[in-house]
């Protein structure tokens, strides 16, 4: 009777290995291949003792090379040499490089010298490719019997799916049986599986951190950050602190810190701060992080299993009631200032938080702070407008130009941040604020910048319930304001409109408003008797206007948009209450 032997690609936790000596006797050579170098050191441990059994730790495939393995953080039977997997939580930033065995030439060269030959594939979606590349070589015909299990939704490769009726084809042109080898569930074991996913590489997060006087907060930041596996770059943008941050950045003997000091009096604020910050990062990816959150022990793998060019992936922030809740975060009082926090329960309680049913493979489509992406896609819109400096409504700008570029957003429920919440200047002390309490500056800036918002988008800010960016559109219209004596009423009507022309208080009010806005209002704010060119005019008398009519131009873009879709508008008029709106071409603006 010829030997036999048995190749194993795919071993797993050693099921196909133990199945293999009660099929086909104790007395069959066993060769494995097991890419995952967190099960292949432990069955090879097992079976150190076994003569019959010889355990490789390379990826079944059709070369010999180093490759990367994509480890699935779902399952332990689950990860591929695939990035485009499907299923398993696959991605293409968590992996193991590995060495790879060209199977086809394994049977040629070591296998094949007059033995039964019996093949096992169970490859997680290799085994097309390996069957191809084994066709070509003309090594079929050397095989005894085929084992595994097809994978033919599993693979998002138009390559593999090209190649799926080929191989089948092929199976039943030649009348050769291939024998399903499904080895999970409750299969026996040689070894625990829960250890697949042990150890890992990932590419390196950039963490982004302005800070102002945060430095409490910030040390709890730093200290979380370097509790993850992967000693990511930590950059911390320190923004004219005089709380002692300098003294303590500057102490650190950190070789992946980045330190980023401007020395004041004045601040920048976060919109320079977070393009500068960027600007420097070493890595393709960038995390904007804030110094009041602390990260959970696994953020970074489960941000990072979720991350792919052209898609933004934010954390799941876990608050204090200082806010309102709301369906894209988790209330939990865990501590609103630093005194009130043992970091030691705080990883604990995010871990366990993270491992519950109802969180695990959650995802929702939204954005806000804390949020991933790769440097090139942050800089192709353009980074932060320094329209919103120093702060407020930057992000909610940035998040609708993301919109604006297609990106995809993502929000797993399993990557979490614990955020004391609004401590960079809303509730910062050294401001003038306190845990839920504004700051005067914070005011400020967040309704100047509310109506440079409006100015740029038409609207104020407007997103989902889960935080995703609505942008309506917008066009070009001017408002011709009769009997403007009341500058306040230049002062509501302004930022709505591309264009307001006035009979009475122009000079005054651009003198007053100006120093709130980087646009100019010379430009904006016109005389009533300029020449029209706006798309759409809006012809009003102050003495004349409703609170109705003002409610009617917040809400013009949606209604001549929603007009639009269903007639011609170009060269119509109508009129809404007191308002008479003359429509002489619908010009769409982009912001």
């Amino acid at each position: 009777m010829a030997k036999r032997i048995f190749i194993d690609c795919g071993a797993h936790c050693g099921e196909s290995i133990l199945e293999a000596k009660r099929r086909f006797g104790d007395d069959i050579k066993i060769v494995s291949f097991e890419a995952n170098v967190n099960l292949y050191t432990k069955l090879a441990e097992h079976f150190k003792d076994d003569p019959n059994v010889t355990i490789h730790n390379k990826a079944a495939w059709i070369h010999d090379d180093t490759i990367k393995f994509h480890l699935s953080t779902a399952f332990s039977d689950g990860s591929s040499i695939y990035k485009e997997k499907v299923s398993g939580g696959v991605s293409e930033n968590i992996y193991q490089t590995v060495d790879c065995r060209d199977i086809a030439d394994y049977i040629n060269t070591t296998a094949y010298h007059g033995w039964e030959i019996i093949l096992k594939l169970d490859v997680e979606g290799a085994e097309y490719e390996i069957l191809d590349h084994m066709i070509k070589q003309n090594v079929m015909h050397k095989v005894s019997e085929f084992h595994g299990e097809w994978h033919p939704l599993k693979i998002d490769k138009q390559e593999v799916k090209d190649l799926i009726p080929t191989i089948m084809n092929w199976f039943q042109q030649n009348n050769v049986p291939f024998h399903t080898w499904e080895m999970v569930g409750n299969a026996p074991k040689a070894i625990d599986r829960t250890i697949w996913k042990d150890s890992y590489e990932m590419p390196k997060i950039t963490f982004v951190i302005p800070s102002r006087n945060n430095l409490e907060f910030l040390q709890l930041a730093y200290q979380s950050i370097r509790n993850l596996k992967n000693p990511h770059d930590i950059l911390v943008l320190n923004d004219a602190s005089d709380d002692g941050t300098d003294e303590w950045l500057d102490s650190l003997k950190d070789p992946n810190i980045i330190v980023h000091h401007n020395p004041g009096p004045d601040r920048i604020g976060i919109v320079g701060m977070f393009d500068k910050g960027i600007e420097m990062a070493r890595t393709e990816i960038i995390m904007a992080f804030h110094a009041d959150m602390i990260a959970s022990p696994n953020l970074d793998l489960h941000i990072l299993r979720h991350l792919e060019r052209g898609t933004v992936v934010t954390a799941t922030r876990v608050e204090p009631s200082l806010h309102p809740p709301g369906p894209e975060k988790i209330m939990r009082d865990w501590g609103v200032e630093v005194e009130e926090v043992n970091m030691d329960r705080m990883f604990a309680d995010l871990e366990q938080l993270e491992g519950m049913p109802h969180i695990q493979g959650k995802i929702t489509e939204g954005i806000f702070a804390p949020w991933c992406m790769y440097k090139e896609d942050f800089l192709a819109v353009g980074g932060h407008d320094t329209l919103f400096a120093p702060q407020s409504k930057e992000d909610s700008d940035l998040f609708n130009r993301f919109l604006q570029a297609g990106y995809k957003f993502k929000q797993p429920w399993d990557a979490l941040v614990y955020h004391f919440t609004s401590r960079g200047s809303r509730f910062n002390k050294h401001a003038g604020g306190s845990a839920g309490n504004n700051s005067k500056e914070w005011l400020y800036t967040t309704n100047k910048n509310m109506r440079n918002f409006i100015r740029k988008w038409g609207s104020v800010v407007k997103h989902d319930s889960f935080m995703c960016p609505i942008v309506e559109p917008k066009y070009d219209i001017g408002i011709v304001l009769k009997n403007s004596n009341d500058i306040k009423l230049i002062d509501a009507l302004e930022p709505w409109c591309t264009n307001i022309y006035v009979d009475d208080n122009r000079l005054k009010y651009v003198s007053l408003e100006q120093p709130n806005t980087a646009l100019n209002l010379q430009d904006r704010v016109l005389p009533y008797d300029n020449e029209k060119q706006n798309g759409v005019i809006i012809n009003l008398d102050s003495q004349n206007l409703t609170q109705q009519d003002f409610q009617y131009i917040m809400q013009m873009n949606l209604i001549i948009d929603g007009q639009a879709a269903t007639e011609d508008l170009e060269g119509s008029q109508f009129k809404l209450g007191n308002l008479r709106v003359d429509i002489i071409k619908l010009n769409k603006l982009i912001a």
